[in-house]
């Protein structure tokens, strides 16, 4: 058995919480703006495809961009939406989510 004392799951968060990463803010200024079309809900998420031609493809959860957008989640395919991506040490960071317009029509 180990000597070690335990914690309650309380405490551990409080400790998460409580640490402030030295005043660390990653800057999420910069970046490209990326514009895509919701193609189609499957599931929990929406599948969107770059409005520009390329290969880029986006999911998100359904739910949360229809809220993001004030539209229910059945008539996301078709909306356009852009966000700017701005790149990090450890990937990148997907910001300012706007709507772009209302539903695509072919």
């Amino acid at each position: 058995m180990s000597d070690r004392p335990k914690i309650g799951l309380s405490e551990v968060l409080a400790q998460v919480v409580a640490c402030d990463h030295d005043g660390y803010e990653p800057d999420l200024s910069g970046g490209r703006r990326v514009e895509y079309v919701v193609i189609a809900v499957r599931g929990v998420f929406a599948h969107a495809q770059a409005v520009d031609g390329s290969d880029d493809k986006h999911r998100e959860n359904a739910e949360i961009l229809a809220r993001k957008f004030k539209v229910d989640v059945e008539a996301l395919p078709g909306h356009r939406f852009s966000y700017r991506v701005v790149p990090a040490e450890h990937g990148k960071f997907m910001v300012d989510f706007e709507l772009v317009g209302g539903p695509v029509t072919r």
